[in-house]
């Protein structure tokens, strides 16, 4: 039996441990899926619901997922895809602007370059791979301490600062390869 059964089968049998840890596991998926969708259009609070609502979804609907239909993350991959478009159709692309975000906002074409900045280097972080992906989105992303990072993970806290440093020199790269500049 593979880990991906075993946790199938935990989360079956209503086991909490085995939500803990398809949420220590895929948030940091989850929410890169969630935040290309949504991320350019609404708040970081909004990508923070929406994975919130993929892992509920999961402990709700546990006992109609089946093993021969998919992994766990790839349930997970459709669900975060599905509860992020939800949201988008629940916001109304026609709102009125709020006189309080023009006030916010006094340079709109800035603002929305730094969007699209953020989504280019969140899809750039996902191209690191999926351990170094995680490290990045705990640490720059979700504010995570490195101490506590290297608790959830498991990892050496100087493993974890080398992979992040690594990482970064990566992501320069890729940026330069592209001509770009964040």
């Amino acid at each position: 039996m593979t880990e991906d059964e075993k946790l199938l089968l935990n989360l079956k049998k209503r086991k909490r441990d085995a939500l803990d840890k398809v949420m220590k596991e895929y948030t940091p998926y989850v929410s890169v899926i969630i935040y290309n969708i949504i991320g350019n259009i609404m708040t970081k609070e909004d990508v923070e619901e929406v994975t919130a609502d993929v892992f509920v979804g999961l402990w709700k609907h546990a006992d109609s997922l089946d093993r021969e239909k998919g992994t766990v993350k790839a349930y997970l991959g459709a669900a975060a895809r599905n509860c992020a478009k939800n949201k988008l159709r629940q916001v109304s692309v026609h709102q009125e602007l709020d006189e309080g975000i023009a006030t916010e906002n006094p340079e709109p074409v800035a603002y929305l370059e730094q969007r699209e900045k953020q989504k280019q280097l969140i899809h750039l972080i996902s191209t690191l791979g999926e351990t170094d992906s995680e490290l990045f989105m705990r640490y720059y992303y979700y504010d995570e301490k490195i101490s506590k990072i290297a608790k959830i993970t498991g990892m050496n806290a100087s493993t974890i600062k080398t992979r992040l440093a690594r990482g970064r020199k990566r992501l320069k790269e890729m940026l330069d390869n592209e001509g770009r500049r964040l």
